[in-house]
């Protein structure tokens, strides 16, 4: 019986103390001032919502309840989130990053010429991002079009972290706002 509940001890140990890797899909479209977030755990997508930009806070449509929440920049539910996030990112082991591009006008040299300045932005960006976490791998795949009137821009990534630095990062969070308004 002992034996047993050491087993489950340890299966639960190794659960908590071993990564976790996620994929994120992010997808923006600056035209209509609007995106797309899916997150997902190996294959279980958890979390499927589109978000609209609007000049006061973000509306939030998720399609599993089929409802729309409105958040104000200055919603303090808002920066908690910001903060939590903010610890969840330094635990965050980021494995690859994959930057999809397809840009273009209806004109030949101001497609060649912005799609251009979007590759060395996109580059500029993986060399930032391979100094603060240089174990990830970056591909980016840069897709001019000539004759079309498009902007499209959407991230691929693969991440890890364990359940330990999430509860760890909430808990903190939670200590820190319950200090900030003491």
């Amino acid at each position: 019986m002992l034996g047993l509940i050491l087993v489950i001890v340890l299966f639960f140990l190794t659960i908590i103390i071993l990564p976790l890797y996620f994929r994120l899909y992010f997808s923006f479209d600056p035209y209509k001032k609007s995106g797309l977030v899916i997150i997902k755990l190996w294959f279980i997508k958890l979390e499927y919502f589109t978000f609209q930009l609007k000049h006061s806070g973000i509306i939030v449509r998720t399609k599993k309840e089929r409802k729309q929440i409105e958040y104000q920049f200055t919603d303090p539910k808002l920066k908690f989130y910001e903060d939590f996030t903010l610890k969840l990112r330094q635990k965050t082991m980021l494995k690859q990053l994959t930057i999809f591009s397809k840009i273009g006008t209806n004109d030949a040299f101001e497609s060649a010429i912005l799609s251009s300045f979007f590759d060395i932005f996109f580059h500029i960006l993986s060399a930032y991002i391979k100094n603060i976490k240089p174990s990830s791998k970056i591909k980016i795949n840069t897709s001019t079009v000539f004759n079309e009137n498009v902007f499209l821009v959407y991230f691929f990534s693969k991440f890890s972290i364990s359940i330990f630095d999430v509860f760890v990062s909430f808990f903190i969070t939670i200590f820190e706002s319950k200090k900030k308004k003491v």
